[in-house]
């Protein structure tokens, strides 16, 4: 059975943003929206969720492989109520621990990763979440057999 490559990222990148300060603390995969809505008390100020996006099938490499691209949206979210200097300090955090042309990433098949436009999200009408989204594309390439 292959390795899910996706799987292996996303476990690595959680690993590697346990490192950045006051955020770091708390990482995982799930829905920033889900989390945000379900008003969860037992949240701390400042954490970090990734929320896979889009997979594009870039080349098959032959009937053992293809190559892909997957978007990881890397969210720091903060309850702080100076929330603009904490996201900008996340934002370095995240990409400081995430160097190079890979992101640091030590997943064999992983060939390039890139961060994409950024999105800083402050806290609607009636909210106290304030985020800033990352989005990283990581080409990799994913065994079928």
């Amino acid at each position: 059975m292959p390795i899910d490559m996706q799987s292996a990222i996303v476990a690595e990148l959680i690993a590697r943003l346990a490192a950045v300060d006051s955020f770091g603390g708390l990482v995982f995969e799930d829905s920033v929206l889900r989390v945000i809505d379900s008003d969860d008390e037992t949240l701390p100020d400042d954490f970090i969720i990734i929320q896979p996006g889009a997979t594009e099938e870039l080349e098959r490499a032959g009937p053992g492989s293809v190559r892909e691209r997957v978007i990881l949206n890397v969210t720091a979210v903060t309850k702080r109520r100076e929330f603009a200097p904490a996201l900008r300090a996340a934002r370095l955090g995240i990409k400081a621990a995430l160097p190079g042309g890979k992101a640091g990433l030590t997943v064999q098949s992983v060939q390039v990763a890139a961060f994409q436009t950024e999105t800083p999200l402050p806290p609607g009408e009636g909210r106290r979440w304030a985020a800033h989204v990352l989005p990283i594309q990581v080409t990799y390439v994913q065994a079928l057999k």
